[in-house]
């Protein structure tokens, strides 16, 4: 499957319309997650619930058993400890059932009140039958959501044993009134982006979006033809119909909608995937890849079972599953259905650095909204670095765009290159992909139209 989380990938929050217990982010591959506060106070359980159980039950993770165990069928399992009040939480210690002969794909979730939940990491689990740390930045939360996306045996959740860590003790400063997503520390960004509109600067595109860096003369690019269906460059994956004003429909909870280069696509066509070499040619697959780009897609999100979930547009990697995981780089631009927005680096699938989130708007729900997502190369230090920016049309009157997020990874935003023959691990993704990718999930209803992706001048 082309482009699978991110995720997540891993990005995200399995949904569910109860409250469901996010995916438990194991670090242990990736650079390790690098929590504000070191929090190593055991915080009681006081009750523990699961999405669902073969008869070995959820609270077979609190019995001190390692020869016990919690376990689910099926991808998008979870399961979730109750602190019984709010506890200034910043780490999971989980031991995975056999562990040590497969990698766990997580991610994990807190939530204050049971009803909205917030990721806090995200990854895929070490190869070990020994408790596994999970660290992130310290918040209050009184849940905390395990999910699990599969392993590499099998789509079984298996955790033989799982306890909460606290920081510093049970008492918390006075939480605020709205409730704040906790965030993973900041990676090195430019200055905060102007919340005023941008003004435009690259013309219009053929249905009338304000650009906001021109099309490279000679440039790869491609846009949402009249009828996508018969569009031999792009694969929504799934069904797709056309409404009566022109737009289209998917109703699927997991997106992945693939638009290719004109060279197309094959993997065997792929001569290397060595991170070094991928730096020096400039690509992965042929010479107009995917690299410098703005990505735009208008969506209305109709309904969701996840609301901390997102939109993703990525690019600057192929097809992202398991059997070719140095495939599956990518930078993803995230617009959550509950407003915020964040990147992500995808070192590999599955392995991810995570920015902070930030505040980008109102709840998406019942409302159309522009977002675009830009990835280029920069000079930074005398280096190559890659600029990251997101923007948003809020009334989707294609002209009004805001900059929500504007970031640079000159190399120091942490990465796991490594595993793909990476001389430096944090290396910048500087090369292009074959395929740029529109991503959602946990949304069974969304609408899109003017959809994007185009090559611009750095």
């Amino acid at each position: 499957m082309i482009g699978s989380k991110k995720s997540l990938p891993w990005r995200r929050l399995s949904g569910a319309l109860i409250p469901s217990l996010s995916v438990l982010s194991l670090m242990a591959l990736a650079t390790p997650a690098r929590a504000q506060t070191t929090c190593s106070t055991n915080v009681p359980i006081t009750a523990v619930t699961a999405k669902a159980d073969d008869g070995n039950v959820p609270s077979n993770v609190l019995d001190g058993k390692p020869d016990t165990r919690w376990s689910c069928n099926g991808s998008g399992c979870w399961i979730r400890a109750d602190l019984g009040a709010e506890k200034q939480v910043g780490a999971v210690d989980v031991t995975w059932h056999s562990g040590a002969t497969r990698n766990y794909n997580y991610e994990v979730a807190t939530s204050r009140d049971g009803s909205t939940y917030y990721n806090v990491a995200a990854n895929r689990s070490a190869r070990s039958d020994q408790a596994q740390r999970i660290t992130f930045t310290a918040a209050p939360a009184r849940y905390v959501r395990v999910t699990v996306k599969g392993n590499t045996t099998n789509n079984w959740a298996s955790i033989s044993e799982m306890r909460v860590l606290g920081c510093g003790g049970t008492s918390e400063p006075t939480p605020p009134t709205d409730p704040t997503p906790p965030t993973d520390p900041a990676p090195p960004t430019d200055p905060t982006p102007p919340t005023d509109p941008t003004p435009p600067a690259g013309g219009k595109d053929g249905f009338g979006v304000t650009m906001i860096y021109p099309t490279k003369s000679g440039g790869e690019s491609w846009a949402m033809a009249a009828d996508p269906t018969k569009d031999s460059r792009f694969d929504p994956q799934n069904p797709i119909t056309k409404n009566a004003d022109g737009s289209w429909k998917i109703k699927a909870t997991q997106v992945r909608m693939s638009v290719f280069t004109s060279t197309g696509y094959g993997a065997g066509k792929i001569p290397t995937y060595n991170r070094d070499q991928m730096t020096s040619k400039g690509y992965m697959l042929a010479a107009n890849d995917w690299k410098n780009i703005e990505m735009t897609g208008f969506v209305k999100l109709n309904a969701a079972s996840d609301m901390a979930d997102n939109f993703d547009w990525y690019a600057r990697g192929g097809k992202h599953n398991d059997s070719v995981p140095c495939e599956g780089s990518s930078y993803k631009g995230a617009l959550h259905y509950d407003g915020r927005t964040r990147w992500q680096k995808e070192s590999w699938h599955v392995s991810y650095e995570q920015a902070p989130y930030k505040p980008a708007t109102s709840s998406l729900k019942g409302r159309w909204v522009g977002f675009k997502a830009v990835m280029r190369n920069v000079t930074a230090g005398g280096k190559t670095a890659v600029k990251l920016e997101l923007y948003l049309n809020e009334n989707a009157d294609k002209v009004t765009w805001k900059k929500i997020y504007d970031m640079t990874d000159a190399g120091d935003w942490g990465g796991d290159h490594g595993k793909c023959g990476a001389s430096n691990p944090a290396m910048p993704m500087t090369w292009g992909g074959p395929i740029a990718t529109f991503r959602w999930d946990s949304a069974s209803d969304v609408d899109f139209k003017w959809m994007s992706v185009r090559e611009i001048q750095p």
